[in-house]
C-alpha cells in the first residue's frame, strides 16, 4: 500500500507538471501568433534602430529608414536618420533681413536634451520642434537636432562633444523637460555599458520595472512576462515603489548640494565654445515641475513655457508627447526667443 500510495503521489506530481508546460507552451503559442515579437517588446520603433556602442552603450543607427510606431495609440509615422543618426537638420535660407544680409552666413543651430520630446517622437520631419522653430526663424539657419529617446541632458552635451564640432554653432538650445533637469545629479552624465542592454530585433527595450521579477527569461517567454507584470503591482503597492532607488527627501537634499543639470549643460556649451545658450523649460502633460522661478538657478536666457497647456489647447499623440499643433504652438515661442539673442 505505502508503495502504490508513493507511485499515486509522483504520477500526480508528473500529471502536474506535464499540463502545467502544455498549458504554458499553449498559451506561448497563442500569444506569439496574436502579438508579433517585435510589437510586444519594442513598441516605439521597427527594428534596426538601435545598434551597440562602446562608449554610449547603443546609440541610434545612422541612414536609418524605418518607422516610429506606439500600439496604444494606434499609430505608426515614418522615420528617416542622418549620417550620425539624428533626425534631419533643419535649414533654412532666407535674405535680406534685419539680422541677415543676403549671402551672409546662416545661424547654426543646435539643439538638446528632453530625450523622445525633443526627438519628436511620432512626428514627421516638418512637424518637429526644431523644423518649426527653424520655419518662424527672422534670418537663415540650420538647426541640428541631437536628442535621443533614452539619452540624458548630460549624455546629449557628451554627444555634441564627441560627434560634432560644438564652437561652429552660434546659438545652443537646451531643452528642459523632466524634473531631474532642474535638480542636481553626480552622475548626469553616465554612460550605460552595452551588456546591460535588453535588445529586441536591434530596438532596446523600455525600461521595464517588471521585468527584474523575471530576469533574462522575462525577455524570452510572453506568459512569464505578464505574470511578472501582474504581480509587480500589488508587490509595489506592499513594498513601496523602488525602482528609482531613492526617496522624495534624498531627491530633494541632492537639489540643494549642486547645480542644476539644465545649468550644468548650459556652462558645458559656453566652456565648448558656443557663446549664446537658451534654456527651454518644455511643459509635461502630467504637470508642472521644476522651481516656480527659473532665473533663480541661473543667469542664461530662459523661456519658461510650462504653464501654456492651461492657456492653449494642446494636443497629446502619446502621452506626453507633443502633437503637430502643440510643437507648432511651442516652436514659435521658441524662435521668438532665439531672435531676441542677437
Amino acid at each position: 500500500m505505502k508503495i502504490r500510495s508513493q507511485r499515486q503521489r509522483v504520477n500526480r506530481w508528473v500529471s502536474f507538471g506535464l499540463s502545467l508546460f502544455v498549458g504554458w507552451s499553449l498559451c506561448e503559442l497563442v500569444l506569439r501568433i496574436l502579438i508579433p515579437v517585435p510589437i510586444f517588446y519594442s513598441t516605439w520603433f521597427t527594428e534596426g534602430v538601435h545598434e551597440r556602442d562602446a562608449y554610449f552603450g547603443f546609440v541610434f543607427r545612422p541612414n536609418y529608414d524605418g518607422a516610429m510606431r506606439n500600439v496604444d495609440q494606434v499609430w505608426s509615422e515614418p522615420l528617416q536618420l542622418n549620417s550620425k543618426g539624428f533626425r534631419k537638420a533643419a535649414v533654412r535660407e532666407r535674405g535680406n533681413t534685419k539680422s541677415q544680409q543676403a549671402g551672409s552666413a546662416s545661424r547654426r543651430i543646435v539643439m538638446l536634451g528632453s530625450a523622445s520630446m525633443g526627438f519628436g517622437y511620432g512626428l514627421a520631419d516638418h512637424e518637429t520642434l526644431h523644423h518649426q522653430v527653424a520655419d518662424h526663424l527672422k534670418g537663415g539657419c540650420q538647426i541640428d537636432l541631437i536628442s535621443w529617446p533614452g539619452f540624458t541632458l548630460g549624455q546629449d552635451v557628451q554627444k555634441l562633444r564627441r560627434m560634432l564640432i560644438p564652437d561652429e554653432y552660434d546659438v545652443g538650445v537646451i531643452l528642459a523637460y523632466s524634473k531631474g533637469d532642474y535638480e542636481f545629479s553626480p552622475d548626469w552624465g553616465s554612460i550605460v555599458r552595452p551588456d546591460d542592454l535588453e535588445m529586441q530585433e536591434s530596438v532596446v527595450t523600455p525600461d521595464d520595472p517588471a521585468s527584474r521579477l523575471g530576469g533574462k527569461l522575462y525577455w524570452d517567454s510572453y506568459v512569464l512576462a505578464g505574470l511578472c507584470r501582474m504581480m509587480y503591482v500589488p508587490l509595489n503597492l506592499v513594498g513601496g515603489d523602488h525602482s528609482t532607488g531613492r526617496s522624495d527627501k534624498a531627491s530633494a537634499m541632492s537639489a540643494r548640494v549642486g547645480k542644476a543639470q539644465v545649468v550644468m549643460a548650459a556652462e558645458r556649451l559656453k566652456s565648448l565654445g558656443i557663446d549664446d545658450v537658451l534654456i527651454v523649460a518644455l511643459p509635461q502633460q502630467g504637470g508642472v515641475v521644476g522651481p516656480a522661478v527659473l532665473s533663480e538657478l541661473s543667469d542664461t536666457a530662459w523661456i519658461d513655457l510650462r504653464y501654456e497647456p492651461q492657456e492653449h489647447d494642446f494636443d497629446w499623440i502619446a502621452y506626453g508627447h507633443y502633437g503637430p499643433e502643440s510643437a507648432s504652438h511651442l516652436a514659435k515661442e521658441i524662435a521668438a526667443a532665439v531672435d531676441l539673442l542677437d
